[in-house]
C-alpha cells in the first residue's frame, strides 16, 4: 500500500506541474508580465484553492526564477524591451525565448537602416510575427521613420501601419517627433484624392497629426474640402476630422472655421458648409460641449 507521505508527494509534484505549466504559458502569452500582476491574476484565478495563497505564490515564482523557467527584468533594464514603465519598484517576468526576441529583431533593424539588397517588405512581416509579444523601442520606431522616404508604396504603406498602431494605440512615440510630422505631411501631399488604395492610410496620417496636436491638420481639412468632391466624400471627410484625434484643433480654430462657413454660404456652397458645420457639431460632442442631441442643418 502506497503511503499517506508518498500520496503527499505526488499531489504535490502535480501541484507544481500544473503551476508551472499555468505561469509560463501565460507569460508566453504576455511576453512580459509584471510580477505584482503575475501574482494577483493567479490568486485572483484560484480564489478557493488554499495552495494559491501569495506566500504560495511567491515561492513558486521563486523556484521558477532560480531553476532559469523565468527571468527577471529589473527596472532599469525594461525600456530596452519596449517597456516604459513610470514606477521605479516595478520588476517583470518573461521568458528566456521572449528574451531571445530582442536580439533577433535588432539584427533585422539593422538590415532596415543598412544599404544592402534585404527585401525590406519581408523585414517588417517578420517584425509583426511578434507583436504580441515584444513591444519595440522608441529608437526602433525612428528607424522606421527613417524609412518613410522610399519609393515602395507597399513598403511605406506597411511603416505605415506599425507607427499608427504604436502611437495611437500603444501610446509609444518616436523619439524624432519633428522628422515624424514632416514625412507624414509629405506623404499626405502626395495623396490628392482619396482611393480604395489609400483612404486608410490617409485617416491613420491625419489621426496621428491629431493626435500631436498640430495645427495642419486644419490645412487638410480645407484641402480636402476644395479638392475632392464634397457631394460624394461628404461622409469619409467627416470621418477624418470629427475624432478623438482632430478635436482638440477642431476647436481650437472654431472662428476660423465659423468664418469659412460663412463664406462658403455667400457662394452657394451649402453642402461644404453643412460638412464643415456637421464637423464642429461632432468635435463639440466628443468634448462634452454638446448635452442633448441637436438637428444638423
Amino acid at each position: 500500500m502506497m503511503s499517506n507521505s508518498h500520496i503527499y508527494n505526488i499531489d504535490n509534484s502535480k501541484n507544481d506541474v500544473d503551476f508551472d505549466s499555468e505561469v509560463l504559458s501565460y507569460i508566453d502569452k504576455k511576453g512580459f508580465v509584471r510580477r505584482r500582476q503575475l501574482i494577483d491574476h493567479l490568486i485572483d484565478s484560484h480564489k478557493e484553492e488554499k495552495k494559491y495563497s501569495r506566500p504560495s505564490v511567491e515561492r513558486k515564482l521563486a523556484r521558477l526564477t532560480k531553476n532559469g523557467s523565468l527571468v527577471i527584468v529589473k527596472h532599469s533594464e525594461l525600456e530596452k524591451y519596449g517597456i516604459y514603465e513610470k514606477d521605479k519598484r516595478s520588476s517583470y517576468l518573461s521568458l528566456k525565448e521572449v528574451i531571445g526576441i530582442k536580439d533577433f529583431l535588432d539584427t533585422l533593424f539593422s538590415y532596415l537602416k543598412s544599404d544592402d539588397k534585404y527585401d525590406k517588405n519581408s523585414i517588417l512581416n517578420e517584425i509583426d510575427l511578434y507583436k504580441e509579444r515584444y513591444s519595440l523601442t522608441r529608437e526602433q520606431l525612428d528607424v522606421l521613420v527613417d524609412c518613410l522616404s522610399t519609393n515602395d508604396e507597399k513598403f511605406r504603406f506597411h511603416l505605415l501601419r506599425i507607427l499608427k498602431e504604436y502611437i495611437l494605440n500603444r501610446g509609444i512615440e518616436p523619439t524624432n517627433k519633428d522628422k515624424l510630422l514632416k514625412s507624414l505631411k509629405e506623404i499626405l501631399g502626395e495623396f490628392a484624392g482619396v482611393s480604395r488604395e489609400h483612404e486608410i492610410y490617409r485617416s491613420g496620417l491625419i489621426f496621428i497629426l491629431g493626435y500631436y496636436n498640430d495645427d495642419s491638420v486644419i490645412d487638410w481639412l480645407k484641402y480636402d474640402i476644395k479638392n475632392l468632391k464634397v457631394e460624394k466624400n461628404f461622409d469619409k471627410i467627416k470621418a477624418d476630422y470629427n475624432t478623438f484625434y482632430t478635436a482638440r484643433i477642431i476647436d481650437r480654430h472654431k472662428l476660423e472655421l465659423f468664418n469659412l462657413i460663412n463664406d462658403f454660404k455667400k457662394d452657394g456652397h451649402e453642402e461644404e458648409a453643412r460638412l464643415v458645420h456637421n464637423i464642429k457639431y461632432n468635435v463639440a460632442e466628443i468634448l462634452g460641449h454638446i448635452k442633448e442631441k441637436e438637428d444638423t442643418f
